[in-house]
């Protein structure tokens, strides 16, 4: 029991964010959807002040999480749980990259 739930929540968490991160990038860049800039607010993070340095944050998440992603469903497949645990504990280093990256102003 233990093992499906650190591979569903291993899946789900990396998932989630690559879906969301890729989904926001692929929308800017291929299916001129807006960018949700904050240029004049002081309390909003360092990458809104620029476009480039917004799409560059976007990309880099997105293929993080989804290494993370995918890794985690090629290795719950090959039965690795140890190795799946690992990806677990990556995929919440990163969400608290996200959180810190999301902080400095």
């Amino acid at each position: 029991m233990n093992r499906f739930f650190i591979s569903f929540a291993a899946l789900l968490s990396s998932g989630i964010f690559a879906y969301s991160y890729w989904r926001e990038w692929l929308g800017i860049k291929y299916f001129q959807e807006e960018m949700k800039l904050q240029l004049g607010n002081p309390q909003a993070p360092y990458f809104h002040s620029s476009e480039d340095l917004y799409m560059r944050i976007l990309l880099f998440f997105g293929v993080l999480f989804g290494i993370i992603f995918i890794g985690t469903l090629y290795f719950t497949t090959k039965g690795k749980w140890g190795i799946v645990f690992l990806c677990f504990i990556l995929a919440m280093l990163c969400i608290l990259a996200v959180m810190v990256n999301g902080a400095i102003k």
